[in-house]
């Protein structure tokens, strides 16, 4: 889909996301940049106050919320809290009428007073498998153009024919438009999922270069874990088997061996935590790694300035589960860090290989260890990364994603039904 020329016709874009800032993670990070580098009043979110996973309130919301400089209106979920699979048909049913009813209730009056209050036109959906049906109502009753932004797993994971995997296509077939984070995404939407390719807007993840920056190392991250004189690998995401940290561990040893002063630092929190750390204590060098759990903004930013070297070892998974984009790479690369991806999904784009740092096979923890190896151990190569993956993320800051999703939008409400 093209983007449209200049056009004032009014409207918002409303954000609907239960993954959304100060959550960290790429998803959240991309919703909230595109709220916050749109003009004013063009767009607003909607999220939740608690995690749908752990149905535990989300730290620090409320001043995430007092400070972005945009409006965010929470609930304290927009989808039911995950819950052991269902007995029977008849506690599915209880499930439905007492939990997902009210709740979607709850929801669409949220939505509706939105609507009213700041002219929505658009509604962006965040999370295809279990918000869909909300742009797809407003679009019936309020005539609001409905738009799916899409990442890859979301596609690319195979689901049971009963569940949403038999109507995620359907979603996307029937939305006005479909974002695609990555040219990976956007192959997968129209071979797997049959969307029409003029439906589908490619917005490669871009990166907050304000932000994300260069900047010394930082002294209270090391006391605070312990890491004075080391030399820091650090890996960021959401700890889930796609993301290649058990992989990175394997290889761990091998990296020590040739580097007593490394030390990893695995920064996120997920379902694989308890398993990873295991795996670490049986590695035998589980005194150079650490977990740091979720973490605040300025520690984030802090892990970056303090390592030698990314890392995330990507890989697709059996059951298609794949990274969409890598938005954490260029993250990395803003604050000067060469890094090392897996060459798997969509990171293929977001890592220059050889350039703003090095791919490999997700899948060959020996691979990854002379990846990491290879550049601990070369000064001038390191250099040379590190520059390049400056110059990479510096040519994707968010200043001109935005501007493309913004066209998308006006195109939508001046077309109407019309797809362009």
């Amino acid at each position: 889909m093209k983007g449209a020329g200049p056009m004032d016709t009014g409207g918002a874009c409303l954000m609907v996301a239960s993954i959304f800032t100060p959550i960290q993670g790429g998803s959240a990070t991309v919703y909230a940049n595109l709220c916050r580098y749109a003009p004013p009043g063009a767009m607003l979110a909607l999220a939740s106050r608690r995690h749908y996973e752990t149905g535990e309130e989300i730290p620090g919301w409320r001043e995430h919320d007092a400070g972005c400089g945009f409006p965010v209106h929470r609930l304290d979920l927009l989808r039911p809290a995950e819950m052991p699979p269902p007995a029977n048909k008849l506690v599915s049913a209880w499930r439905y009428l007492t939990i997902d009813i009210p709740l979607r209730l709850k929801v669409i009056s949220t939505v509706w007073s939105l609507i009213r209050k700041h002219d929505v036109r658009v509604i962006c959906i965040g999370e295809l498998a279990s918000m869909a049906w909300l742009a797809e109502f407003f679009r019936a009753v309020a005539g609001t153009r409905m738009v799916l932004y899409v990442h890859g797993e979301e596609v690319t994971q195979r689901m049971d024919a009963g569940s949403f995997g038999r109507r995620r296509a359907a979603h996307l077939q029937s939305a006005d438009a479909v974002v695609a984070v990555s040219r990976f995404t956007e192959k997968a939407l129209a071979e797997q999922m049959g969307v029409a390719p003029g439906k589908i807007c490619l917005i490669e993840n871009g990166v907050d270069t304000r932000r994300f920056s260069p900047g010394p190392d930082n002294t209270a991250l090391r006391e605070r874990f312990g890491l004075h004189g080391r030399r820091l690998v650090v890996a960021v995401g959401r700890l889930v088997p796609r993301k290649g940290f058990d992989k990175t561990i394997e290889a761990w040893p091998q990296v020590r061996a040739a580097h007593p002063d490394a030390h990893l630092v695995i920064v996120g929190d997920g379902p694989q935590r308890a398993a990873l750390q295991a795996m670490a204590q049986a590695s035998g060098v589980a005194d150079s790694i650490c977990f740091t759990g979720s973490v605040d903004d300025a520690t984030l930013l802090a892990a970056y300035r303090s390592a030698s070297l990314f890392v995330m070892p990507n890989r697709t998974m059996p059951d298609g589960d794949t990274e969409g984009f890598g938005l954490v790479f260029l993250e990395a690369n803003a604050c000067g860090r060469a890094v090392v991806g897996g060459r798997a999904g969509g990171a293929v784009e977001a890592v220059r290989d050889g350039v703003s740092g090095l791919l490999v096979d997700g899948e060959r923890s020996e691979e990854i260890g002379q990846a990491i190896n290879r550049i601990l151990g070369d000064d001038a190569l390191r250099r040379e990364l590190e520059a390049g993956a400056l110059r990479h993320a510096q040519t994707n800051s968010w200043t001109n994603r935005v501007g493309i999703f913004q066209d998308l939008c006006r195109s939508l409400q001046n077309k109407g039904e019309k797809h362009v």
